[in-house]
């Protein structure tokens, strides 16, 4: 799988109850609500399996996932990337202080059959990108998946470390030895369609207050996410 997560998902989403299922969000509508939902309708079926969400914060999707699985939220709760500081306890799931990309012996080799996060990629530095796939793949079990909800701006001409960003992400799942796509790949560019679940005007604006240097970006490109996931195949590293 790798695409824009597109309105018809979304209203599908919505038409199946899945907000319910995972509890009303706690920011209005906007990316990261789109996000929830969209990752979530392709876990909601998984049971007994072993599930990381790498910069999970304050997950409802691994509350969700937890009632039927053992979830594990990898979260370091030092505010990076705008993410949380204090830590609070949620029923049914554990906590790992690590970071994805540095081999961290607190996640185990082999441990997980889903990897998932969701608006953590993008705060990734470009150079670490491939550190961060070649771990994943080290801490998933043959045969397991890794899922990200990833955030983009799209210009009405991208810029180059977008274009950059968009094709490594692709290569993830569908140029990777050792790695399988988990549904269908868009093989596209990365240009804003109108079919595409988008951020609102007004949350941008808001999002303006706390980053000002963004602004002139927001004003200009349009806020949207891709949605990729890979399964590491048997045999490989």
């Amino acid at each position: 799988m790798f695409d824009f997560i597109r309105k018809p998902t979304i209203w599908k989403a919505w038409d199946e109850g899945l907000e319910t299922s995972i509890g009303k969000t706690t920011h209005s509508f906007g990316l990261k609500s789109i996000q929830d939902l969209a990752v979530y309708g392709e876990l909601k079926e998984e049971t007994g399996k072993a599930i990381a969400e790498i910069g999970a914060g304050y997950s409802r999707v691994l509350l969700a996932l937890a009632k039927a699985n053992r979830c594990v939220a990898v979260e370091k709760f030092e505010g990076k990337g705008g993410g949380p500081k204090t830590k609070k306890a949620d029923a049914g799931v554990e906590h790992v202080s690590a970071y994805l990309g540095v081999n961290d012996p607190l996640l185990p080799t082999a441990a997980f059959d889903v990897v998932f996060s969701i608006s953590v990629v993008e705060h990734v530095q470009t150079s670490e990108l491939a550190a961060f796939h070649a771990d994943q793949l080290r801490i998933l079990k043959p045969g397991g998946v890794f899922m990200h909800a990833i955030d983009m701006y799209l210009q009405d001409t991208p810029e180059a470390q977008y274009v950059r960003r968009f094709e490594a992400y692709r290569a993830w799942v569908a140029l990777t030895r050792g790695v399988e796509p988990v549904g269908p790949v868009y093989w596209g560019t990365c240009r804003f369609t109108n079919d595409m679940a988008t951020n609102p005007d007004n949350t941008l604006y808001r999002w303006g207050k706390s980053a000002p240097n963004l602004i002139n970006l927001r004003q200009q490109a349009q806020s949207v996410s891709l949605l990729l996931a890979g399964r590491k195949l048997n045999g490989s590293g």
